[in-house]
C-alpha cells in the first residue's frame, strides 16, 4: 500500500548510509514528517523499526538520536492500546513472541518483570507429558499419568491452572536428574510452545541497550581503514562491573537474542565472573562471556560475544578456543548489515586476539556459503578473504589466489557459483604467528587412542585410572570443587594421553583446573604455555 507513511519511510532508508552535513536536516525533517504519520499495516512498522534501530546506533548527532528516541515512545504508546497479536515476533514493545527456548533460558525469562509467559501449545509429535511426568511427579500422583489423558487434559486433571502451567512445567523439570544435557533433551522432546508477552516496553529491541560512558556520532561509516593495524591495537582494560552492572548485561545479551527468536549456549549459560566489557573505537563496546562449568566444553573454551554500537546489540555469536587456535563464528543482526560490517568482524577478531593470545583463528564454511545460498550469492567468501582469511586447504587457497587476481584485473568479474562453492570444501584461516598449539581434534585423537589401546576402549575405566595418576603425582592431596570436576576429568586425561608429567606442567594443568570454571582468560594462558613449554 502506497501511502504517505510509506513514501516517507522510503525516503529515509534512501538516506540511511549516507552521513553527510547537507543530508542531516533531511533525517530529522522526514522523521518529524513521519511522527505525524500513522503507518496502515504491521509490515510498515516492522521496516521503521529497522530503520530506528540503525540510525539509534549510527546516529548523525543529538537531535537526530532524539528523535529517534520520541518515535520509540509514540510507537510504544500506540501499541499499548493495539493488537498485540498482529505484531507478533517482531520484538516491537508490547507485543508478543510465540515461540520455545530451552529450559534454562525459559526458566530465566520467567522470572523478568518485563515480559509475562503462557503456556500456548503442544506439537503433535512431542513426547507425552503422561511419560515425562511419570519420571518427576510425587509417586502418588503418578497414577494420573497412565489414563491416557491428552497434555492439556492432564494438566487439568493436575489442577493446573492455566496462569500455573508455565511454573509447573519450568519447576517438574528441575526435578529431573542433575544432568544438564538430559534435562535438555527432554524438554526438547516435549515440544511445547510459549507465548511471551512484553509488558513494559524495555523488553523490546527499540529499547533494549547498555550503559555507556558517551554516544558516538557519525560523519561516516568506516569503510576504508587499514585492517592489519586495527588488528595489531591493543585492547584498553575492560570496564570494572560491579554485579548489579553484570546483570544488567546478561539481561541485555539475553534479551536482544530473545527477541529476535534466537538462542546461543554462552548466552543462556553465562557464567558472569567471566563476563568483561571492552570500550572501544567508533562507539563499539564487546562483551565477552564464557559458560557455567558443566556447560563448557572439554579442553576447549567456548567464548561468546555480543557487540554494542552506541549501547545497542547488532551482532552476536562465539569463538571455540583451544591455546592459540580458534574458530570463529560472526552474525550481524539483519537492521545493522551494510553499515559497517568489515570494521565490525575485525574489531571482533581484534578483542579475541588479544583477550586470549590468539594467533590462528577459523572460520568454518556455512558462514560463507556452504548450506547457506544467501552466503554464495553476496559473494562472502571474498568478504573474509579481503580482511586477510586464506583457505586451509592448499590447492584451494591458489584458486582464491587466482580468482582474485581475475577480480582486480577483469573489469565486472564475478567468481562463478561453482568456483564459490569450492571453496566451502575447506575451513578459511586467518593466520599470524607461528602456533606453537596443535589442532583441538589432533589432542582429541590422543585422548581416544589412549582409550582404545591402553584401556581397551572401556571409557569409565580409562577416566577412573587417568584420575587417580594425575592425583598421584602430587605430593599433597589434590583438592577441587564440584565446578571444576568438569575440568578436572579433561585435565587427567589430556596429561595422559599427551604425556604431560614434568613438575611445571603439573603445576600448570593444576591452575587450569581451578581457574576454568570462572576464567577462560587465565585458563586458556595456561593452556598455551602447556604446549609452548612441552
Amino acid at each position: 500500500m502506497n501511502n504517505a507513511f510509506t513514501k516517507q519511510l522510503q525516503y529515509l532508508q534512501s538516506l540511511l548510509f549516507q552521513f553527510d552535513e547537507r543530508l542531516v536536516e533531511k533525517k530529522i525533517n522526514t522523521l518529524q514528517r513521519l511522527s505525524t504519520l500513522s503507518w496502515k499495516t504491521p509490515a510498515q512498522l516492522f521496516a521503521y523499526q529497522e530503520v530506528l534501530l540503525f540510525m539509534l546506533s549510527h546516529p548523525d548527532n543529538q537531535h537526530v538520536l532524539q528523535h529517534c528516541k520520541k518515535e520509540i515512545k509514540r510507537i510504544a504508546t500506540i501499541l499499548k492500546s493495539s493488537d498485540s497479536m498482529a505484531y507478533q515476533d517482531s520484538g516491537l514493545p508490547l507485543t508478543t513472541l510465540q515461540t520455545r527456548f530451552s529450559h534454562d533460558l525459559m526458566t530465566w525469562l520467567h522470572q523478568q518483570r518485563e515480559c509475562r509467559i503462557a503456556l500456548d501449545s503442544f506439537e503433535d509429535e512431542g513426547t507425552s507429558l503422561n511419560e515425562l511426568l511419570r519420571l518427576s511427579l510425587p509417586a502418588i500422583e503418578r497414577d494420573e499419568t497412565t489414563a491416557g489423558l491428552d497434555n492439556m487434559s492432564l494438566l487439568e486433571a493436575l489442577d493446573v491452572k492455566p496462569p500455573q502451567q508455565v511454573s509447573f512445567l519450568l519447576d517438574q523439570f528441575n526435578a529431573f536428574p542433575q544432568q544438564a544435557l538430559t534435562k535438555d533433551f527432554l524438554w526438547e522432546s516435549m515440544k511445547p510452545f510459549f507465548t511471551i508477552r512484553s509488558v513494559k516496553s524495555s523488553f523490546s529491541r527499540l529499547e533494549n541497550r547498555i550503559e555507556i560512558p558517551s554516544v558516538y556520532y557519525h560523519s561516516e561509516l568506516m569503510k576504508r581503514f587499514d585492517a592489519n593495524a586495527l588488528l595489531d591495537t591493543p585492547l584498553p582494560e575492560p570496564e570494572k562491573l560491579n554485579s548489579e552492572q553484570t546483570a544488567q548485561i546478561i539481561k541485555v545479551i539475553r534479551y536482544s537474542l530473545a527477541l529476535t527468536l534466537r538462542e546461543t549456549d554462552p548466552a543462556t549459560y553465562i557464567e558472569p565472573q567471566s563476563l568483561r566489557l571492552y570500550h572501544l573505537e567508533r562507539g563499539i563496546s564487546v562483551a565477552l562471556y564464557g559458560m557455567q562449568a558443566d556447560r563448557q566444553l572439554a579442553l576447549q573454551s567456548y567464548v561468546g560475544y555480543t557487540l554494542f554500537k552506541n549501547a545497542y546489540p547488532i551482532a552476536y555469536g562465539g569463538s571455540w578456543i583451544f591455546g592459540q587456535r580458534a574458530n570463529f563464528g560472526l552474525n550481524i543482526f539483519e537492521a545493522f548489515r551494510g553499515g559497517e560490517s568489515g570494521y565490525v568482524m575485525c574489531q571482533l577478531l581484534r578483542t579475541y586476539l588479544h583477550a586470549f593470545s590468539l594467533t590462528h583463528i577459523e572460520v568454518e564454511p556455512y558462514q560463507y556459503g556452504l548450506d547457506n545460498p544467501d552466503g554464495i550469492a553476496s559473494g562472502a567468501f571474498w568478504f573474509y578473504y579481503k580482511y586477510g582469511f586464506r583457505p586451509v586447504d592448499v590447492a584451494l587457497n591458489e584458486l582464491a589466489l587466482r580468482e582474485f587476481q581475475k577480480i582486480q584485473t577483469k573489469k565486472g568479474y564475478r567468481s562463478p557459483e561453482k568456483t564459490l562453492l569450492r571453496f566451502t570444501e575447506s575451513n578459511i584461516a586467518l593466520h599470524r604467528e607461528r602456533t606453537a598449539t596443535p589442532a583441538y581434534g589432533q589432542v582429541a585423537e590422543n585422548v581416544s587412542r589412549l582409550i582404545r589401546k591402553t584401556f581397551k576402549g572401556q571409557r569409565s575405566h580409562a577416566l577412573d585410572a587417568c584420575r587417580e595418576i594425575f592425583k598421584c603425582h602430587f605430593k599433597k592431596p589434590f583438592t577441587y570443587t564440584q565446578q571444576q570436576s568438569f575440568a578436572f576429568d579433561d585435565v587427567a586425561l589430556l596429561s595422559a594421553a599427551m604425556n604431560f608429567t614434568e613438575e611445571k606442567s603439573l603445576n600448570q594443568m593444576k591452575e587450569m583446573i581451578l581457574t576454568k570454571d570462572t576464567n577462560p582468560y587465565r585458563y586458556n594462558q595456561l593452556l598455551i604455555q602447556l604446549f609452548q613449554d612441552a
